[in-house]
């Protein structure tokens, strides 16, 4: 009499439920990365409920300031501009420009992010100058962005001197080295009105209050299980019945 536990059956029995755990496993994973994501959603929502900082060019701590939507006035040094590189829009390669800001009152200014434009049309930067003159800024305050994996890709500044004007990521104490003037430990992502958002550049904050695809796994996870579990043992009885 066959037996699933014993003889030739057991190995395969042993592998069968390896492989279901691991489906369970990773369902539950999935789960977790869930929690993890509506928690990071839940904290992004309280953030951006607070009223708007104003920016004076103070000090600011960038752990309680990152994801707080904040103003500041100042004009735009467009001279020491750089853009952000490999950034879509709708799949659309392209680039974000960064310009800093130079706050009234203040000796200091914050990099802003005003937008993206399509890659074909990075070289013509000149063509999407910032306004002149004192200007009122709104957006979404963001942390500096590190390198912090050694296989990423690394801001390397150009052989001849110079400043970098192409970044992989928004590093403000490398920035800081090719600029003249102290600049705020946080960056600005620029919100605009309605009517303005066809305009380029585009204004894109990076702001994602979906849950992702975490769900959707866990479901296709528990269902392999199900599936793997239940035809082993449809094929066990179908060969103990041969």
């Amino acid at each position: 009499m066959h037996n699933p536990l014993r003889g030739r059956w057991l190995p395969l029995t042993l592998a069968i439920v390896g492989l279901v755990a691991l489906f369970v496993r990773l369902g539950f994973w999935q789960l977790d990365r869930l929690g993890q994501r509506r928690e990071a959603n839940a904290f992004l929502i309280a953030r951006l409920e607070q009223p708007p900082l104003t920016l004076t060019g103070g000090p600011l701590d960038p752990a309680t300031a990152d994801l707080r939507r904040a103003v500041v006035q100042g004009e735009f040094d467009p001279d020491h501009e750089i853009v952000l590189r490999n950034q879509s829009y709708t799949e659309l390669p392209g680039v974000h420009i960064l310009t800093p800001l130079r706050i009234a009152g203040s000796d200091a200014a914050i990099l802003v992010d005003r937008g993206w434009i399509p890659y074909d049309q990075s070289p013509k930067l000149a063509q999407f100058a910032p306004p002149a003159g004192e200007v009122q800024v709104g957006g979404i305050l963001r942390r500096s962005r590190e390198r912090t994996h050694p296989l990423t890709p690394a801001d390397v500044p150009p052989a001849g001197g110079g400043p970098l004007e192409a970044w992989h990521r928004v590093d403000i104490p490398r920035i800081q080295g090719q600029t003249p003037y102290p600049l705020l430990p946080v960056y600005l992502e620029e919100e605009r009105a309605a009517d303005a958002i066809f305009n380029l550049p585009r204004p894109d904050p990076d702001i994602a209050l979906d849950e992702g695809p975490h769900l959707a796994y866990a479901i296709q996870w528990f269902a392999f299980a199900i599936i793997v579990a239940v035809g082993y043992v449809f094929f066990y009885r179908s060969r103990r019945a041969a």
